[in-house]
């Protein structure tokens, strides 16, 4: 059995595959590669070697994800773009843009900033993300895996982009795709409400206005405002262990309503109006 990257080493399109994978995540790879056809660097998807051969309901949610990412990439600038798609052999992959991470960075993500960003700049990559947020959701698609490791900035063209929708719910009569167990544990359980954590087929709308509210809050004061538990737990955030005492009141305000006081009808518009009466500091 070849390896993924043998695997796609039989592609004509696309040479130059690193090594080895530049990022993992949850279930899959990220390699940088070559473009033969537009002469560019890109990123290519593949799932984990095991799922790719063995799980057929993975390979039909990664499928999705590439759906999902070319659909909405062409409409947003501030949705990671899916460029192609194929197999190579029985494996499924994806092409993205490349993204250069940041001089000086080893990470694309906006993970390594939580807790030194400013309100202003908090703000900001926050109004980015909801309109990529709201138009998933006007499409009937809850991405349900925001965080500040899934935002990423582009120097390029000076924006913060939403990427891996790999964990994607549509919100239609029947479920999809949706993320493994591993939704529920380690970092991810942080931005989700208690709802999601004791019953999983309530991700939807509402529970991605909370992951936006929770990573706002971590772009502010750093992980150490996370709990980081791993199994369900009605120890959710609260607002009022808040660290970042000097905030505006219009920022408290905010985390308290879309966090503590969170409904399953919460909306990204209802996040936005309150965004905006934060003043710049």
């Amino acid at each position: 059995m070849q390896s993924v990257r043998e695997s796609l080493a039989s592609l004509y399109r696309y040479d130059q595959i690193s090594a080895d994978p530049v990022a993992r995540g949850g279930c899959g790879h990220i390699w940088r590669a070559h473009d033969r056809l537009f002469d560019r660097t890109v990123a290519i998807k593949t799932i984990d070697e095991l799922l790719a051969w063995n799980n057929e309901s993975a390979r039909r949610s990664f499928i999705k994800e590439a759906e999902l990412g070319a659909r909405l990439g062409q409409r947003s600038r501030h949705i990671v773009q899916v460029i192609d798609f194929g197999f190579a052999g029985n494996v499924p992959f994806f092409v993205m843009e490349w993204i250069e991470p940041r001089s000086g960075r080893s990470a694309i993500d906006i993970s390594p900033d939580m807790g030194a960003v400013t309100i202003a700049e908090a703000k900001n990559i926050m109004f980015e993300v909801c309109e990529a947020v709201g138009l998933a959701h006007d499409e009937g698609i809850a991405h349900s895996d925001i965080a500040p490791w899934n935002i990423i900035y582009d120097p390029q063209a000076r924006v913060y982009k939403l990427a891996d929708f790999g964990l994607v719910k549509i919100i239609e009569p029947k479920l999809v795709s949706a993320g493994s167990g591993s939704l529920l544990t380690g970092g991810r359980a942080d931005f989700m409400p208690i709802t999601v954590l004791t019953r999983r087929e309530s991700i939807g709308f509402g529970s991605d206005v909370y992951a936006l509210a929770v990573t706002f809050r971590a772009l502010l004061e750093g992980g150490d405002c996370l709990n980081g538990h791993v199994v369900p737990t009605p120890s959710v955030i609260r607002v009022r262990h808040m660290g970042c005492s000097d905030a505006p009141p219009q920022v408290r305000q905010l985390l308290r309503r879309f966090i503590d006081e969170h409904t399953e009808e919460d909306k990204v518009a209802n996040f936005l109006t309150m965004l905006q009466r934060i003043p710049k500091q």
